[in-house]
């Protein structure tokens, strides 16, 4: 049966279900408290402390990784953000950032702990790069967190957007 799902919904897919693993028992210093894709309202991302958003952003084309081919392979690479959410007690001694360089630690080690072809997001993807973490406090102060942008550059056949290349 053919794929009847988008490459870029299947890689997005993936990457929750890698960072979902973030927990104590897999050997991490604390468990997520919630992945989630949000929704265009955010109803269902509740900014728990240790909870985590992966929020998609734009596709760019990618002309210099084409293949030819009958259909040629057109590339693209689409970004996320995984949004790391703290809420530290007003009252802790310890410097925020600790929360969110423990979380931007975690995000890369759970996304890269796949084996060899961890980039390959599942044979969906042909590179996964990581942009530079970002911490961020909103105007209020009541959440801090980081920011971790991900790339993930695939194929897909000129004719068919469900087929990986």
């Amino acid at each position: 049966m053919p794929n009847t799902t988008p490459i870029p919904e299947l890689i997005a897919l993936e990457i929750v279900d890698r960072l979902s693993e973030i927990t104590v028992a897999n050997g991490y210093n604390f468990d997520a408290s919630e992945v989630v894709r949000p929704t265009r309202r955010g109803e269902n991302w509740l900014y728990k402390h240790l909870g985590i958003g992966v929020v998609q952003g734009e596709s760019t084309r990618l002309q210099e990784l084409d293949l030819p081919g009958n259909p040629p392979a057109i590339a693209w690479q689409i970004q996320f953000r995984v949004q790391c959410i703290v809420r530290d007690d007003k009252d802790s001694t310890d410097a925020h950032a600790t929360n969110e360089n423990e979380m931007a630690a975690a995000v890369v080690l759970a996304i890269t702990d796949d084996g060899a072809t961890w980039y390959r997001m599942n044979n969906n993807a042909i590179d996964t790069q990581f942009g530079s973490p970002t911490p961020f406090v909103t105007d209020d102060g009541e959440l801090n967190g980081v920011s971790v942008p991900v790339a993930v550059a695939y194929r897909v056949s000129e004719t068919n957007p469900f087929e990986a290349r």
